[in-house]
């Protein structure tokens, strides 16, 4: 072997490790949760009745490191309807570094018990009282992440985020 071949064969190993993420499950879930802890809102996305996407910025409650969701909602809304409909859901987060997008399924919640125990008092002004509200739960499905500070990046070919299943 000559030596610009292996020096190629060097180059193209370094390459291969500098953007190959062997990134364990618990860091990831670790920087997603930084995201979700310094964004104030998300984006939620439905299905419309036409199979068309339809998004809205909300106010999340995550309370466990476990990514269940939980929302509140007016139940007269649109979303409502789209849920009932389709319950698959998509929830994205971003900070200055990166962003999540949570993919999964949501129950509407209409028990007084449920709604106490996951009520954030962030919602309390926009609601006569909590039974003329509808609380949403996001179970997660799968998530992708994206945080250039954790360096953690998409493939370089692609740019498909690191995604964990559920």
């Amino acid at each position: 072997m000559n030596f610009s071949r292996i020096l190629t064969l060097i180059i193209i190993f370094y390459v291969q490790n500098i953007f190959s993420q062997d990134l364990s499950e618990s860091f990831l879930k670790e920087n997603a949760q930084l995201i979700i802890n310094e964004s104030k809102t998300c984006v939620f996305t439905t299905i419309d009745k036409v199979g068309s996407p339809s998004s809205r910025i909300m106010d999340p409650f995550v309370p466990k490191n476990d990514f269940i969701v939980y929302l509140v909602t007016n139940p007269k809304s649109r979303k409502v309807t789209e849920i009932k409909k389709d319950p698959r859901v998509v929830l994205t987060f971003q900070n200055m570094n990166g962003y999540i997008t949570i993919k999964g399924t949501v129950s509407l919640i209409y028990g007084i018990n449920e709604k106490n125990k996951f009520w954030k008092e962030d919602w309390t002004p926009y609601y006569k009282n909590k039974e003329s509200a509808l609380l949403l739960k996001v179970i997660p499905l799968s998530m992708e992440i994206v945080n250039s500070n954790a360096g953690i990046s998409g493939d370089p070919d692609t740019w498909s985020p690191v995604k964990i299943s559920f």
